[in-house]
């Protein structure tokens, strides 16, 4: 866009770069993006199968009722204290909107997920950014910080640290605004902090289900929380934010409890195939909670190269050129085929 139409605001704007997307049925080995690595319930094809009929000419429900009423159901809640959006990312956005005016402070610490900086420009919001500690923790300057809106990446991209009970309840004790636990990998650690909104009316909780549901393609992000914060995300959400199909994937995927637990398991227990495999190869590694770990080459080698050369080999990690975490690597978990085929081009590498 030319520079003389964009406003003012957004000279400079550095837009959120998602990671590389190569076409279906390429021969790419690709754990750059946090996907499942396996595929979706059956139940959830059937029912976008059942639904992609006649009915597609009919806008869907204009709040998702049947999604909010089945993962109400699933989680011991009521419809009020749920919202759906399209992913995680446009929930992010709306909570941007209830919550953040142009001026107000934006908190979070970094690093984190790389959304929440062009959100606070695309708002106009001030981003208040606070570095993490030692081992990727919250630090008391964050902790204290009285910005209305505060984001809490739990367990951290692209770190894949988890916090525990106590750190989030001191985070939401200190703080003055909205406490936006973002839990897309929640399911992959060792406890969510849902039960947490019965007493911080001023706590959402965040999910999705493109990492540990296998329904990335879809679309599909759900906010828990107390009904006056569900009802402002629902005041100022786009009209029709989630379509027919996505609704009714949403609710296949949360009743299919047994195939949900299935994909948890599998990648929990490649997660600790992978690292061990990395540690022999003198990878150091950030312990992970989430669905990928986050590791460092050895001394002497570029991340930045191992990703370059990984490439050309047709397969893709997640690099990030920005410090703290410039020598890092964010690799997501995958089959154990993709895993051989990742650690025999590590081999020739390095």
């Amino acid at each position: 866009m030319s520079k003389s139409f964009l406003r003012t605001s957004l000279d400079g704007y550095k837009p959120y770069v998602p990671g590389e997307q190569p076409p279906d049925g390429e021969d790419w080995v690709k754990l750059n993006t946090n996907e499942s690595p396996l595929p979706p319930s059956p139940k959830v094809i059937a029912a976008i199968k059942a639904a992609a009929g006649e009915s597609l000419r009919l806008y869907p429900s204009a709040n998702a009722a049947p999604a909010r009423q089945a993962i109400a159901t699933h989680f011991g809640l009521e419809p009020a204290q749920v919202a759906l959006g399209n992913g995680g990312d446009d929930l992010i956005e709306v909570c941007f909107r209830a919550f953040a005016g142009s001026g107000d402070r934006v908190a979070y610490s970094t690093p984190t997920y790389a959304l929440l900086e062009p959100l606070c420009r695309l708002h106009e919001a001030s981003p208040s950014v606070h570095p993490t500690g030692e081992g990727w923790t919250w630090t008391l300057e964050f902790i204290e910080d009285p910005a209305p809106l505060k984001f809490l990446v739990n367990p951290n991209s692209p770190t894949g640290t988890h916090h525990g009970r106590r750190s989030v309840e001191h985070v939401l004790g200190r703080s003055q605004g909205v406490v936006v636990v973002d839990e897309a990998y929640v399911d992959f650690a060792p406890d969510s902090q849902l039960d947490l909104i019965r007493d911080h009316p001023n706590l959402l909780i965040l999910r999705t289900m493109s990492k540990s549901y296998a329904l990335a393609g879809m679309r599909i992000g759900f906010a828990l929380g107390n009904p006056e914060l569900i009802a402002a995300l629902d005041a100022v959400k786009d009209s029709y934010n989630m379509d027919r199909l996505a609704i009714v994937a949403a609710v296949a995927a949360i009743e299919d409890d047994a195939h949900h637990r299935k994909i948890v398991d599998f990648v929990v227990s490649e997660r600790a195939w992978l690292e061990a495999q990395l540690s022999e190869k003198g990878f150091e590694h950030s312990a992970s909670s989430a669905n990928f770990v986050f590791v460092k080459p050895p001394l002497s080698t570029s991340a930045a190269a191992v990703a370059d050369a990984l490439r050309e080999r047709r397969v893709l990690v997640r690099h990030y050129d920005r410090e703290p975490i410039a020598g890092w690597l964010r690799i997501t978990i995958g089959t154990r085929e993709q895993h051989e085929r990742l650690l025999t081009a590590l081999k020739e590498i390095i």
